[in-house]
């Protein structure tokens, strides 16, 4: 497979991107994907600011695709046996050794116990350590409320600290702010800030110049826009440039080249280009799957988010690092691979060393999250990716498409 730029006549994906802005499902958005050999395509269509096209070093929001990135931090203290995965995370930040179990309201008062289990990494990872999301919790959601707790994106230590738990850690999955924890207890593990870390262990041997809490470039920043009954609507939005603690579970700006160069680590088994990020016995373990079955999320705050649920009809469960699908899907993804997505749909996906190690990425700027026909287009890329990819290997064992004359020319979609 060859990238679209070496492409004359518009390709597969690039009309499916152009047709998703025509019909309003996207302002703009951008595409890129890769296999072993290097990237195989590269594509936008629309705007990311009313006004310049998007690019492959657009700046956006990633919100929770932050959560891999810093789990392969936390792995990484793993390897150097600074923390365990089955170490009391609460041992370790002061703030959290208290841990009461929300088990509803009796009238107006919240039914609260401390927990019989230790809170660990590895269930903060897996998300199954009993913290939750007050978007994906009505009763969590009213002690938020009803205690004046800031949102997530204030950047505020209180958000994280100071809410109860949704279940017994170790007692089943709930998608929440666990890696909000993660962080907290990496950048006292190491005594440096979260950023630094990221910065100095991932970012930099990467050469991801475009990520970081902070906006690499406000130049280069895609618009946020929301989804009402009149179409899309540009919105402010923006994280705070100076926050308490910078949010480990979706504080992240990104680009997809960036963020692509992360996902091609992952597939590569931990190293990339000579440069080694994890283990690639360490991340194995780690894409095995830590949780049992992962049902529908259901929101309760639609401004927020839809209904979760990114594979109708297909197992999932929880890895260290992001969801897994426990069976292959009909657009072609292998059992086992890692995917998952942020608050502003934008989204991926990364296979195992094995399949062709195929990772892709689909970037826009749109809340609220799930959007049912942004997660279709997604599913529609990511076929086009494979399908061609396969094509691709039938013809090709040297990176060229024969041409008819006998010659070989830069291969097409």
């Amino acid at each position: 497979m060859t990238t679209s730029k070496q492409a004359t006549d518009p390709t597969p994906i690039d009309r499916l991107l152009s047709d998703a802005v025509e019909r309003g499902v996207v302002k703009g958005a951008y595409a890129m994907a890769a296999d072993r050999d290097g990237i195989v395509y590269s594509g936008g269509a629309g705007t990311r600011d009313g006004d310049a096209p998007w690019g492959e070093d657009t700046i956006a929001w990633i919100a929770s695709m932050t959560k891999s990135v810093v789990a392969v931090a936390a792995l990484q203290l793993v390897e150097q046996g600074a923390i365990g995965l089955d170490e009391p995370v609460a041992e370790r930040a002061a703030r959290t050794r208290r841990a009461p179990g929300d088990e509803g309201y009796d009238g107006e008062v919240p039914r609260l116990r401390p927990a019989r289990s230790p809170v660990t990494l590895r269930g903060l990872l897996s998300h199954t350590s009993g913290v939750g999301y007050p978007f994906l919790c009505p009763d969590l959601a009213r002690y938020h409320e009803t205690n004046a707790l800031p949102s997530t994106r204030e950047g505020r230590l209180s958000t994280f600290v100071d809410s109860p738990l949704v279940g017994e850690p170790g007692g089943g999955f709930h998608y929440g702010m666990g890696l909000d924890w993660v962080g907290l207890a990496i950048a006292l593990i190491t005594g440096a800030d979260l950023e630094t870390q990221l910065r100095e262990r991932i970012f930099a041997p990467l050469g991801m110049t475009d990520t970081g809490f902070r906006m690499a470039d406000r130049g280069r920043l895609a618009t946020m826009y929301a989804r009402t009954p009149g179409g899309l609507v540009a919105v402010p939005f923006e994280l705070p440039w100076d926050p308490e603690v910078v949010s480990a579970g979706g504080g992240l700006y990104g680009s997809p080249r960036d963020y692509l160069t992360f996902l091609r680590m992952i597939t590569a088994g931990g190293t990339l280009e000579g440069t080694t990020i994890v283990a690639a016995r360490a991340l194995a373990e780690a894409l095995k799957s830590h949780s049992g079955p992962v049902g529908r999320m259901a929101s309760v705050d639609p401004a927020v988010s839809h209904d979760i649920e990114l594979m109708p009809g297909i197992p999932v469960t929880w890895s260290l690092l992001g969801m897994r699908n426990e069976e292959r899907t009909p657009q072609g993804r292998p059992i086992g691979t890692l995917a998952w997505a942020g608050g502003a749909n934008s989204y991926y996906w990364a296979d195992s060393d094995s399949d062709g190690a195929v990772a892709g990425v689909l970037f826009t700027q749109i809340v609220p999250f799930a959007d049912p026909a942004v997660t279709g287009l997604l599913t529609a890329v990511e076929r086009a990716v494979r399908a061609a990819g396969r094509t691709a290997d039938m013809y090709r064992d040297d990176g060229a498409v024969p041409s008819p004359c006998g010659t070989t020319s830069p291969g097409s979609w």
